[in-house]
């Protein structure tokens, strides 16, 4: 997702709203991808970022409802204090 698209996402909002908001910029998933063991940084040109950024944007991805279990988890701790 390019960030202006974001921004015109978040725009909807009040701006005092709160919101839960997850996001992964290159570099940061260039510093998942790198090897321990050889010591060796995954640079990936820009080129190759939009392809990962396409390949996830298509996927179906099991962080969404691992997150949607924790909310829904966290949810019934508060209303339980």
């Amino acid at each position: 997702m390019k960030v202006k698209d974001l921004v015109e996402q978040l725009q909807a909002y009040d701006g005092e709203q709160e919101l839960i908001v997850a996001y992964w910029d290159k570099e940061t998933v260039e510093d998942y991808a790198y090897d321990h063991e050889t010591d060796e940084l995954k640079e990936l040109t820009d080129t190759q970022w939009g392809e990962v950024v396409a390949k996830y944007d298509d996927g179906e991805w099991s962080f969404q409802s691992d997150a949607a279990e924790l909310f829904v988890d966290l949810v019934n701790e508060v209303v339980n204090e």
